[in-house]
Formats: structure tokens, sequence, C-alpha cells
């Protein structure tokens, strides 16, 4: 299995619109992509301007799926430029879960 977090910020005037888009965005992953076992954004709590993304692929072929779809690149095309920065990729190594 493949795991990856990442985290970015948004511009305050984009929040709203920026939670639109990535709630369509995890609706199609989850409707096209039986290989991701699980996706997940979280916005913090204490700075709404924070998301982070966690997700698990089923393997490496899963992951370079998804990386390849329409849906990601237009996903990157309208996030992105409402990000105060580049975002923050790190890849996982799953000790234990419940």
């Amino acid at each position: 299995m493949e795991h990856l977090f990442v985290s970015f910020k948004v511009n305050r005037d984009h929040i709203e619109e920026a939670k639109k888009i990535i709630t369509k965005f995890i609706d199609q992953i989850k409707n096209k992509e039986p290989g991701t076992l699980f996706y997940r954004c979280y916005q913090e709590k204490s700075d709404e301007t924070s998301f982070i993304h966690v997700m698990t692929f089923q393997n490496e072929d899963a992951e370079e799926a998804h990386r390849h779809t329409e849906y990601v690149k237009s996903f990157v095309n309208e996030l992105y430029p409402m990000c105060e920065k580049e975002l923050e990729f790190s890849e996982l190594n799953l000790i234990c879960s419940n």
C-alpha cells in the first residue's frame, strides 16, 4: 500500500471555493478509483486556510493511475492558484492502525 499526506494553505478569500473544488474532487475519486482505498480532506480548526489530505492507494499502480486522471489535472489547475505556496507532499509508512 502507498500512503500520502499533503498539506496546503489557501488564500483566505478562496476558502469556500476551495472546499467546493475539494469536495467535487474527492467525489470523483470515490466513484472512479477502486484502487484508492482511503482519501480524506481535513481543514484545521485553528487555521481555516490550512488543509490536509490523507490518502491510501492499493499499490503504486493505483497511485500512478490516480495522478494521471483528467480530474486530478483539473483539480490542480483550479486549486493551486488559490494556494499561498506550493503544496507539501509526504510519503508515509504505516506503523499501525485500528
